[in-house]
């Protein structure tokens, strides 16, 4: 039989070390733009089937907002309505502070940059990713070397066994080196090599000492429980299933906080243009109870001077509620934002700068709602889920079934009287290779744990079908609602519009008819007597007072409801491709994969232009800050 050479062997163990390597995948060295969730999922048919089921009933969402008859229709806004609260927003309301000029891209070119709230969440993915290659090391190659030194010196009860001495002594001392693997079909592959010496004080052992190798081949092989490449790799498919849920997860998160930021920022609009409202508002009142404290002595009474005063302590705490909640939204964006100019400063004076959008945006929500279905990161969760939940039942199947392994084992032997390594020189050139092959068979009579197993894996499946579609009508619903949200914003605000211009209006007629309008005429003074003068002019002045303290709170209720109105309007639209799981691709913010200074994996947000919108440069933004 011709010799085994050791480098065919040496060859065998490199090829098995090199397995993992060749699947190993390469780093990227540069910033890599993860794809949008719709091109990082494919459905299967199971799930295409579903799919179809859920784009049905979307298909059934009316495209146009409905309304009763009886409810009006939108009016418009004119393009030329600035009215000077909007007009003096823009510029600083309070002394001794440091004004900055913000829009919302600013803003989240901001929390980009700075949230420490978003890395939380990118990093969520990353972590969840270590996952993976976590259950690739179920298939490492494993290398182990033992050794060990045996000395014996037990009383003997046969000649046979030494030859005449009464104890027997040996000494043998062995080393083994391999390598172990488990393969993706199931097997456990191993490959040893033993080199071992014995010495001892028997005349029968021949020569003496003896030095020995063995080279040894094992694989055992499922057959059933355990066997095939799609069980073994399923650890691997779960953990690349919740890398993909936490990157939903990740969407989902930052989409919320854009949105809250674009919340806050529509709300701190809204609460300077209000602080403004209600300053004019104490002024007039202010300038209306002077009037009638100056009139005192003529034909005011105390209760009529109380009643303005007590109208202008309200105001003036109307007020201070208002500057509270300007500095509320200011901390909420710095908050929002992480921005480290605005956290410590409490002396700058955030300024929106972006226009009210007052014009009317026509809806489709069925197309929304396909939309949504595609692009929503809840959904994708649900089927990544719904994935993972099948996978697992699969592999529970495969766990029920009876243990039944292929054992297959080869081995090399030589034998030698000289050194240590004579034996391992010695069996790959004399002799023949001596194998073994058999079956092992394992079944629990029972199978309790393998049953319940199975069982509760279907549970799941069943809960996670059913969570699948309660998702589904969850994301449907916040469509519609969105989609009608649009439309009755922008109602809402023209309908506070018109109230504004018709209570600007008595406003405007009640003092135009005081500036022209006398009490009494003196001739009918002289009839009537002073006394009957007094009285009238005091009636007179008590109706005017009334009728301007009431018009004036009208008024300022009519303007605050518009510009809440309006910034509702705002946040409507955005909420609007909130819900349609377009928020980010919107606003031009994709996902980048990089490392950081420690070459861990990152993920972070860049603010480009996508989908046609275009965004601030973010030199210009550098240069600001």
């Amino acid at each position: 039989m011709p010799a085994i050479q050791p480098s065919i062997v040496a060859a065998s163990i490199a090829c098995l070390l090199l397995i993992p390597c060749a699947h190993a995948a390469p780093r990227p060295t540069s910033p890599q733009a993860e794809p949008p969730l719709p091109e990082r999922w494919q459905p299967n048919a199971e799930e295409a089937r579903l799919l179809g089921e859920f784009e049905n009933r979307a298909a059934n969402i009316s495209p146009k907002a409905q309304r009763f008859p009886s409810t009006p229709s939108a009016e418009s806004i004119p393009k030329s309505f600035s009215p000077w609260w909007l007009r003096g927003q823009v510029q600083s309301i309070g002394k001794k502070t440091h004004r900055e000029n913000i829009t919302l891209e600013d803003l989240y070119m901001r929390a980009i940059r700075h949230s420490t709230q978003i890395r939380v969440f990118g990093d969520l993915p990353v972590i969840r990713e270590t996952g993976i290659r976590e259950a690739k090391g179920a298939f490492d190659t494993n290398a182990f070397l033992n050794s060990q030194f045996e000395r014996t010196n037990d009383p003997v009860g046969s000649t046979l066994t030494t030859g005449g001495a009464d104890r027997f002594q040996q000494d043998e001392w062995s080393i083994e080196a391999g390598i172990k693997k488990k393969i993706s079909t199931g097997a456990d592959v191993s490959l040893s090599q033993k080199i071992a010496q014995t010495r001892n004080n028997s005349i029968y052992f021949t020569p003496n000492a003896q030095s020995t190798g063995r080279l040894e081949l094992s694989i055992i092989q499922p057959l059933i429980k355990g066997s095939g490449v799609g069980y073994n790799r399923s650890i691997i498919q779960i953990a690349k299933i919740d890398s993909e849920v936490a990157m939903s997860e990740f969407v989902r998160q930052t989409e919320s906080h854009i949105q809250e930021i674009a919340r806050t920022y529509w709300a701190l609009y809204a609460a300077r243009v209000t602080y403004l409202q209600k300053l004019r508002l104490l002024e007039e009142t202010g300038k209306l109870a002077n009037e009638i404290k100056a009139r005192e002595n003529i034909d005011a009474q105390s209760s009529q001077i109380f009643r303005a005063q007590s109208a202008v302590a309200a105001r003036k705490a109307d007020l201070i509620r208002s500057e509270a909640a300007i500095r509320n939204a200011q901390d909420r964006l710095a908050a929002l934002t992480s921005d480290p100019r605005l956290l410590p400063n409490s002396g700058i004076e955030l300024v929106p700068t972006d226009r009210l959008v007052l014009t009317g945006e026509m809806v489709d929500a069925q197309q929304a709602a396909h939309t949504a279905l595609r692009s929503r990161p809840e959904i994708n969760q649900a089927f990544n889920q719904l994935r993972a939940a099948t996978i697992r039942e699969k592999m529970s199947r495969n766990e029920v079934l009876p243990e039944l392994n292929l054992v297959l084992k080869g081995s090399l032997g030589g034998i030698d009287g000289g050194n240590y390594f004579a034996g391992y020189a010695r069996e790959y050139n004399t002799g023949a290779p001596g194998f073994t092959v058999g079956f092992e068979l394992k079944y629990p009579l029972e199978n309790n744990i393998a049953r319940a197993r199975l069982e509760r894996r279907r549970l799941e499946l069943r809960q996670q079908i059913d969570q699948l579609r309660t998702t589904v009508d969850s994301v449907l619903l916040e469509v519609k609602i969105s989609a009608r949200e649009v439309g009755t914003a922008y109602r809402e605000a023209t309908s506070k519009y018109a109230a504004v211009k018709a209570y600007s209006e008595d406003i405007e007629s009640l003092q135009a008819r005081r500036s022209v309008q006398p009490f009494l005429d003196p001739a009918v003074s002289a009839l009537i007597g002073a006394e009957a003068t007094k009285a009238a002019n005091l009636s007179q002045t008590t109706d005017y007072i009334d009728r301007m303290l009431d018009a004036q709170d009208r008024r300022a209720r009519a303007e605050e409801d518009f510009i809440m109105a309006a910034s509702e309007y705002q946040v409507a639209l955005v909420n609007l491709q909130r819900a349609k799981g377009k928020l980010l691709g919107f606003e031009g913010i994709q996902i980048m994969r990089g490392r950081d200074d420690q070459n861990l994996p990152l993920l972070y947000l860049e603010k480009g232009g996508r989908d046609g919108k275009s965004s601030r440069d973010a030199k210009s933004l550098t240069r600001n800050e």
